[in-house]
């Protein structure tokens, strides 16, 4: 398969117990489907197993093609996984609802850790800081010795850097449905042996968010919601297709985007936010900031759109710097939607705290 933008990894993986065999012969591979993910596929033949893992322009980007056959040894390493490097802290949740935590041996970027088992294993040497100013510390990577790097391929530098580690690319950013992103927790319960439990979790998660959503049938039309970011005065918005666009519509809100399809975020002329923003109830964001966050800085600095009334009486956000939206939050779309949905339809949850997403104060 020709390999996307990133790079192209192909690793041969196995369980090792029995007599050894010979490989199957001939044969299709056949997919095992996803509920939602789109970027990674698992695949079967006869004994053999793969995991095909696919980037921005999906199947026919093939970032990586990973295969397991049960019942012989093969180099470079072996299925399950227990001494791995992550360079992502974003994917340290899925290791953690796994039981997993313990096979972490390497973490890139440790002073992003939030406090919790991470933090304590590399307060006592269990695991390491893999990455220094100019990328990864390829000596204490090879020195550590894992079986395979976990890596957010954003670039080839990593690949070039870890070329001697086995490296296993993970593109769940990609997906375009919350429910899709905790899905991915199924391709690591396949590397660390954990592929009930994964499964478990991922159904539990998937009923929790159906159960959520379905809660707004049969209510009143939902409020108008805008929602995007702000970088140096321009705004942009993500797409109807988006995650997040996704997450406002089950949630009841009618998103202004809503009808719109694109592969990256959309910008916004501020004479049209203008003019959608006073139709609309409510305004978000997702941003980092220090502090209590208020309306002028949700509307990036512009006293014109802190004045709307979906800023000044229905402004929200998810900041970063409290929350762990793009860490725990993955696994937790169902309570991204509660959020979400207290938030548009206040007087139907009680006392209910949110956990990522808040009312702006007023």
């Amino acid at each position: 398969m020709k390999p996307g933008p990133f790079w192209c990894a192909a690793a041969l993986l196995c369980a090792c117990d029995g007599p050894v065999s010979k490989p199957d012969e001939g044969g299709e591979w056949s997919a095992i489907p996803n509920a939602y993910a789109k970027h990674f596929e698992f695949q079967t033949r006869g004994r053999e197993r793969r995991v095909l893992v696919f980037g921005p322009n999906g199947r026919s980007d093939t970032s990586a093609v990973i295969t397991s056959r049960s019942g012989l040894e093969m180099d470079p390493m072996t299925v399950p996984l227990d001494r791995v490097a992550v360079v992502s802290t974003t994917h340290l949740p899925f290791f953690e609802a796994l039981g997993s935590s313990g096979t972490v041996i390497g973490v890139a970027h440790t002073r992003a850790l939030r406090p919790g088992v991470f933090r304590d294993q590399v307060a006592k040497g269990n695991t390491v800081e893999i990455s220094r100013a100019d990328g990864l510390d390829k000596e204490r990577l090879i020195a550590l010795g894992p079986q395979a790097l976990f890596n957010y391929p954003f670039g080839r530098s990593i690949a070039t850097e870890a070329a001697s580690i086995p490296m296993i690319p993970v593109t769940e950013y990609l997906e375009q449905h919350p429910l899709g992103r905790a899905e991915w927790i199924r391709f690591f319960g396949h590397f660390l042996g954990k592929e009930d439990r994964a499964d478990s979790i991922f159904r539990a998660i998937e009923h929790r968010y159906g159960t959520i959503k379905d809660l707004d049938d049969g209510l009143e039309e939902g409020p108008f919601v805008c929602f995007g970011s702000n970088w140096e005065k321009n705004w942009f918005a993500p797409p109807g297709n988006s995650y997040m666009a996704t997450l406002i519509t089950d949630a009841g809100g009618r998103y202004w985007f809503a009808d719109s399809t694109s592969s990256g975020n959309i910008a916004v002329p501020l004479e049209r936010l203008l003019v959608m923003g006073r139709s609309a109830r409510h305004f978000g964001a997702v941003l980092e900031a220090d502090g209590e966050v208020d309306m002028l800085r949700l509307a990036g600095g512009d006293p014109r759109i802190a004045e709307l009334d979906a800023v000044r009486q229905g402004g929200f956000i998810a900041n970063s710097a409290v929350s762990d939206i793009f860490g725990t939050a993955l696994l937790e779309p169902d309570v991204i939607l509660r959020d979400l949905r207290c938030i548009f339809r206040p007087g139907t949850c009680g006392t209910y705290r949110p956990s990522y997403f808040f009312p702006l104060a007023q």
